[in-house]
Parts: C-alpha cells; structure tokens; sequence
C-alpha cells in the first residue's frame, strides 16, 4: 500500500477524506468534461462555417486557464455552472481595433437569428460567452499571434463597451506556455491519481445514474495526465475564495492564474491534500504581506511570458489586497481545525461549511458518516469519548514510497501541438 492509498483509504485522517470528497463535488465531473469538449469543438465549427465573418480565420481553438490545468470547478457567479476558458487565436488584420476583434468574433458565434447560438452569446470585456441551459458557459478570448517564431504568444483585446476606444487596448499573453510549464510542475502521484480518480469516478457514476440524458461515462477529467495533490488543492482554495468573495458582488477576487502560478511554484510529489494547501495558501499568503509590507500592491507575472501580468486588475487597491490576507489567515486556522484530531465530526462539518459553502460541505459529511458507521461496526474505525473519528489503529508513518510522479502535458484533447 502507498501512503496516497493510505491517505484516501481506511486509515487515513478525517479531514484528508473530507478534502478529498469535497473537491470531486466542486470540479468538473468526468461526464460533464466530456460535454464539454464536445461543446468546444461544435462551437470551433459553428464559427467557421462558410458564411461565418470568421470562415477560414481560425487558425488555433484551444482550452487555457482551469480546463488546461485540470482545475476547473463550479462558477462563483453563475450558480454550479462550469466555466470553460478557451483561446481562439484568429487570423485579423493588425490594425483591426480591440473592439472591433470581440465584434467580429461575437457576430460569428451568435449569428443570424434562427441559428444555433443566436441569443445564447453575450460580448464581454475580453471575451465572447456562449451560455447553455445547464449552467455550463464557454468563455471564448480571441487572441492574434504576435510572431510566427515565438508561438502562442499573442494579444489578446481589451474592449469595455462603455468606456471610450482611448482605453481599449491589446495585452501580451502566452496562455499556452503557462499551461504546459504548470502541468510539467505539478506531475501526479500514480497512486494518488488512482485513488482519487477512483473516487471522482464513483461519485460521478450516481450523478449519471440521476441523469438519463447523459449516455456515456468519460475518462475522469485529468485521467490523461493524472491528478495531483497539488491541482486538488488549488481547487480547494479557489472554491474558498469564492465562498468569501460570493457577497462582495462588487469586488473583484484574485486571479484564479495568480493562483495556479503559486500552486506550480510550491508543488512537491508525495504531498498531502492538507498538505499541499497549507503549503499554496501560506505562499500566497506570505507573498501578498511581503507587498503589504513594502505599502505595495503585489505584482505576479507569467514565468513563460515577459510583460503578462497575472495582477493586471486586483489587487485595485491595497484595500482590496489586506481583505484576501485575512482571509487567508482565516482559512489557515479553519485547516488546523479541520486536521486536528481533537475536533468531532460535527465541528470538522461546521468547518467545513465556513470553508467550502454548505452544498458540498453537508453531501461529504453525510456520506462519510454513512461510511463511518459501516466502519464501526467492522472495527476499521472507532469513536472516542469525546465524539472525534479514530482508526482502529494508530498510523504508522511512512508506508510506502510513492510512485514516480509523471509529467502532465498539455494534450489539446488528445493530441500535441502539430509538429511538437
């Protein structure tokens, strides 16, 4: 047995199990990124359809962001809907303005009425959203390559309807390159990645059993690559983060990308969930009080992208930048808690609701509680006087090593870059 084995199966602390269920309830569950590829690719083809103003102007449609990193997770603003980054780098003219870019892309996706999409798409400030009746939205960032030697560093368009043309403007990116050095830092333990994938899968086929629409069962959504402690537990704290920001309507939050930067920097194989995130929140943490400190905002730029700033638009304000740091210390206490063996089941619940929302947080302990009981009654587990969760014997260290943590490359889908 390997200590991820150990960590997910009957001996393995209580708030380990919990993480673990809590983020397979909160990412994009292995039918619905199936869907999601098959609405990407439906979209790429409606856009470039021979009456299209985009026929033969597409010359790259790609997943960035979550849905490259294996990240993803339900929506902050739109209920338990997923949202789907993707990059449609375009073949336009260079002096076509910012503007006029998400114009053209959104004439192409929505077009005329009667059509697939028409009325299903809404032109943002960066982007072009396709929305669907599920919940699930496709965020479509048209971007335009810089130069052909250096690929996938592009412009992409800032464009606010009600601003004036004079703050429109074009940001380098290279989302791709990011995407591909995540993934190269972040392998996935071979054994975790089954265990949890086991677990995803699982949970997943009583979701489908509920939903008769829903004919096939996928690979779990990372199953290409694996899954690592290390993306679990930026989901995990992007999910916080959306706990904390849902009643500031008016504020921004942190980037999710600023995140993921910080999530492949701490990355280390063999890493508990709990684990891991204490490691991701106290490095972000200690990064935004070391800017404080100096009476700056903090500034984070893309390591595979000279001039991509991942902070471009929070923190506003310093303001805005003390209220995440106390969040964050907030969040580091609720995991000491969360850990402790000290805490009954009930109060790792309450915890565990002020973390991760309430939806999640009452399905996993429930279901733990039904597992818990079926364990007492074999004598895997037991319960103290005081109430708290224990193995019916003590952990023991180190099981085993782990297994060789493999990369996770960027695979488009299934397939390289051409020529990679």
């Amino acid at each position: 047995m390997s200590i991820h084995q150990a960590l997910l199966g009957g001996t393995a602390p209580v708030g380990e199990i919990l993480l673990a269920d809590t983020a397979i309830r909160i990412e994009l569950p292995p039918s619905k990124h199936k869907l999601a590829v098959d609405r990407y690719s439906a979209v790429r083809s409606h856009i470039e359809r021979p009456d299209s103003p985009l026929f033969d102007r597409v010359a790259y449609f790609y997943p960035q962001g979550s849905m490259a990193i294996g990240a993803t997770i339900q929506s902050r603003k739109r209920g338990d809907g997923y949202d789907i980054d993707i990059i449609a780098e375009l073949l336009v003219s260079p002096t076509l303005s910012p503007a006029g870019v998400l114009d053209l892309l959104f004439e192409a996706i929505n077009g005329p009425k009667g059509s697939r999409y028409h009325g299903m798409v809404e032109r943002q400030t960066r982007c072009v959203t396709v929305y669907y009746e599920d919940g699930m939205h496709l965020d479509i960032t048209p971007s335009s390559l810089i130069d052909a030697l250096d690929p996938r560093r592009s412009h992409i368009f800032h464009a606010k309807p009600e601003e004036p043309a004079a703050q429109h403007r074009r940001l380098v990116v290279n989302c791709w390159a990011f995407c591909e050095w995540f993934n190269a830092r972040t392998p996935a333990d071979i054994d975790f990645a089954k265990a949890y994938g086991t677990r995803a899968m699982t949970f997943d086929a009583a979701l489908l059993a509920k939903d008769a629409s829903v004919k096939e069962v996928p690979a779990h959504s990372t199953e290409e690559g694996g899954k690592s402690t290390a993306v679990v537990a930026l989901q995990l704290l992007k999910r916080n983060r959306n706990i904390r920001y849902a009643p500031r309507k008016d504020q921004r939050m942190p980037p999710s990308v600023m995140m993921a930067n910080f999530a492949a920097q701490t990355a280390m194989p063999g890493t508990s969930i709990s684990g891991a995130l204490d490691v991701l929140s106290g490095a972000i943490l200690a990064a935004l009080e070391a800017a404080e400190g100096r009476g700056q905002l903090i500034d984070v730029e893309n390591p595979k992208c000279k001039g991509e700033r991942f902070t471009d638009r929070w923190p506003e304000n310093r303001a805005a930048q003390r209220t995440y740091i106390e969040d964050l210390r907030i969040f580091r206490k609720q995991l000491a808690g969360l850990m402790s063996e000290n805490y009954t089941l009930a109060q790792k619940r309450d915890l565990l609701v002020a973390m991760f929302g309430e939806g999640p947080a009452d399905t996993v302990v429930k279901d733990y509680a039904a597992r818990l009981g079926r364990s007492i009654s074999t004598g895997a587990r037991g319960t103290a006087p005081s109430g708290r969760v224990i193995p019916a014997a003590a952990a023991t260290g180190v099981i085993s090593s782990p297994a060789l943590a493999q990369p996770r490359g960027h695979t488009f889908y299934g397939s390289k870059w051409p020529g990679s």
